[in-house]
């Protein structure tokens, strides 16, 4: 595999959000702006719907999202949101006091045109969360941030 990926959910064989990052968009940038765009194409199945975006996310928002995850995790409670900044994708996952975690979600197929696919994930529990973080170190052992924030 020539890519490394996030997988949002228990797997393909269900519903899940899949990120694969490529690589980087600019990869000879060494600074923030530029040098952390990743080539992320998004693919979504849940229910009924598949979907498959050509977008962009960046190292900062991926780890700001590990970190997240981590916390909710330690705290079997609270938030932790993927926000991309150009609305490829809003991602929220809540651990609720029982330990089950819940996934929603929008995903935009280009994001000056405003479609968009709104989703949940559900059936899922905290127990979820340690792989989707190991994948989350994964890309950024592979992508590292870099520049200055």
């Amino acid at each position: 595999m020539d890519h490394a990926e996030i997988v949002v959910g228990r797997g393909e064989q269900s519903d899940h959000v899949l990120i694969q990052v490529h690589g980087r968009m600019h990869p000879g940038s060494t600074d923030l702006w530029d040098g952390n765009w990743l080539v992320s194409p998004i693919q979504v199945r849940v229910g009924g719907f598949t979907a498959r975006i050509d977008a962009g996310l960046r190292a900062d928002e991926l780890r700001d999202f590990r970190v997240a995850l981590e916390r909710v995790y330690a705290e079997v409670s609270g938030r932790a949101t993927l926000s991309s900044m150009e609305h490829w994708i809003e991602l929220t996952a809540e651990c609720h006091p029982t330990g089950s975690l819940s996934i929603s979600g929008t995903v935009a197929d280009d994001p000056a045109m405003w479609n968009t696919l709104n989703f949940v994930i559900e059936g899922l529990d905290q127990t979820d969360i340690p792989p989707l973080v190991e994948a989350l170190v994964a890309v950024e052992e592979r992508f590292p941030v870099v520049g200055r924030e």
